[in-house]
């Protein structure tokens, strides 16, 4: 991989985009629980061959994922990392992904409460303790030996968690992984792709719809065997990972030192060719996010493009930065963000204390509920970080 051929610098405007992200994820996510809202701020049936804003948050966290490939494999690679211990480190962020994921499914589908010993809404909050014990960033002071007490009280609480977990087929099953197990997946795949064609955009572009192929022999290898059966049902993974690719592209594009001359040509290119394999798609596949199907993925990266270059040109070419700063809670800690909800709503059912008031869980007083519930998990996460509660995988 090429050294240095990035910007050695935290990109605001990828941190803007991954902060409104993050910010509209929380809103959409407390919207779900509300009733009488118009339709274009729910998710759209599975067969509905149609998709909302709320439908584009998901694959623009992929893309953003994506975009941010480039530059902290860059920094590795910066401090002597092989492309062998690149590819380790992305399994093993990947593998905390999928491991949160697949817990965090298990508390909302799959389980019988009666046949536990402890309820779901205390399971549920001993389930992100650990997960905050495992994962959270220690400060350097404290001991090693501490912080690997604390690491390893995480991992034994995960296990017992699991081993006590109970429901209709036992114990805890991967169901559909989670959005954070979907999101470890396609970055794994994708972070392979990339260190193989060292920053070659055109080998980059020609492994995403190669992703999108998979995807269409895949779904047609449905009962022939067990093996395969397991295969189709995730095969959203491939499309996934076509979103993943497309935002290193994106990154590639404008940041990438032997493309930035062209980077306007580049990126209007690759808007056409994204809206135009958008259309074709559409012919042979129907809209869903709930299926991953290609033509939800090309109309994602279509507008998760045009979304970037608007955002590109007010924050790096106007240079209109002082609003930026209401995203940098989210754009900086977009993990511990996405959990913290869960924690509370847990912490609120183990007490009985409901979720939100009646009166503000309908129409209008429910979106704007849902509006500063966002706003208020941005500032806790502020006010968690300067206490030093971090999450990093």
């Amino acid at each position: 991989m090429t050294e240095h051929s990035l910007p050695n610098r935290r990109i605001l405007a990828i941190d803007v985009f991954r902060g409104l992200t993050i910010l509209t994820m929380v809103f959409v996510n407390e919207l779900a629980a509300i009733k009488n809202i118009p339709s274009w701020m729910t998710h759209m049936p599975a067969d509905a061959n149609a998709m909302t804003f709320v439908d584009l948050v998901f694959p623009a966290f992929l893309f953003i994922v994506g975009m941010s490939i480039p530059f902290s494999t860059q920094a590795k690679a910066a401090k002597g990392a092989s492309s062998k211990r690149l590819l380790i480190d992305a399994a093993f962020r990947a593998l905390g992904l999928i491991v949160i994921g697949l817990f965090m499914v298990n508390t909302i589908y799959g389980y019988d409460e009666s046949k536990m010993p402890i309820s779901m809404p205390l399971w549920t909050l001993l389930m992100y303790v650990s997960v905050l014990l495992i994962w959270s960033h220690y400060p350097k002071h404290l001991s090693s030996v501490l912080v690997k007490g604390c690491k390893y009280l995480g991992i034994l609480g995960l296990i017992v968690l699991a081993y006590i977990y109970d429901g209709p087929y036992g114990g805890m099953t991967p169901q559909w992984w989670g959005i954070l197990g979907l999101i470890g997946w396609a970055f794994m795949f994708s972070v392979a792709v990339y260190l193989f064609t060292k920053q070659d955009v055109i080998k980059l572009i020609a492994a995403s719809l190669a992703f999108v192929a998979l995807y269409f022999v895949v779904e047609h290898l449905s009962g022939i065997n067990a093996v395969l059966d397991r295969l189709v049902e995730d095969n959203r993974n491939h499309t996934h990972a076509t979103i993943v690719l497309a935002g290193v592209v994106m990154s590639l594009i404008f940041y990438h030192a032997k493309l930035t001359d062209k980077k306007w040509l580049n990126y209007f290119a690759f808007v056409f060719v994204s809206g135009v394999l958008t259309l074709l798609s559409w012919w042979h596949w129907p809209v869903s996010k709930i299926w991953a199907t290609p033509s939800w993925a090309f109309m994602s990266i279509f507008f998760c493009t045009l979304i970037f270059g608007v955002i590109y040109y007010i924050v790096e070419l106007k240079a209109q930065t002082d609003w930026c700063k209401v995203f940098e809670p989210a754009a900086n800690n977009p993990l511990l963000i996405y959990i913290l909800p869960y924690i509370l709503i847990a912490a609120l059912q183990l007490l009985s204390i409901p979720a939100r008031p009646e009166f503000m869980s309908s129409g209008v007083m429910g979106i704007l509920w849902s509006l500063g519930f966002a706003v208020v998990m941005m500032f806790a996460v502020t006010g968690l970080n300067k206490l030093g509660v971090r999450l990093k995988l």
